[in-house]
């Protein structure tokens, strides 16, 4: 029986060192626009007369508070915020439940509802967008009277 003996060349070449290759990559990055969100006018749900059963408040974005079950009166007002983002970009806006309090007494304000100019929520050319606010305020049974105040969170994402 005959035997064949094989040499077989490893990776690392006959002559034993090794090969190597360099690559070079390429990288890139878009550094946006900060966005920014000035609140320019308060929201404010005008006068409301409590009653003996708990009710809402709706205040649109064009500014009108409405309710089923309470009388409203007085001069209402949307909130209103100028953002600023990079120019022609589409942003995604939210809103967090707020509270008003007045003294130990408080109400939630939720049910968030806004319009945008332009529209869809996209800046202009510039990178501007106007945001106009509307929310339910809820009102207890016999709510205490006084001037409430306290805040809600918008928040602008690109």
């Amino acid at each position: 029986m005959k035997k064949y003996i094989f040499i077989i060349g490893a990776i690392v070449g006959l002559n034993g060192t090794a090969h190597a290759v360099t690559a070079t990559g390429n990288a890139s990055v878009i550094i946006q626009r900060a966005i920014t969100a000035t609140q320019t006018q308060q929201m404010n749900f005008g006068i409301v007369n409590p009653a003996a059963t708990a009710g809402v408040v709706t205040l649109s974005p064009a500014g009108a508070a409405t309710s089923a079950t309470l009388t409203t009166y007085g001069t209402a007002t949307a909130g209103h915020f100028d953002i600023t983002a990079a120019p022609s970009t589409a942003l995604t806006i939210s809103f967090s439940n707020g509270t008003v309090t007045s003294g130990a007494n408080s109400m939630t304000v939720d049910t968030f509802t806004s319009t945008t100019t332009p529209a869809s929520n996209t800046t202009d050319a510039s990178g501007n967008l106007a945001l106009n606010v509307g929310a339910n305020l809820n009102v207890g049974a016999n709510q205490a009277p006084g001037t409430y105040t306290g805040t809600y969170t918008v928040t602008v994402n690109y």
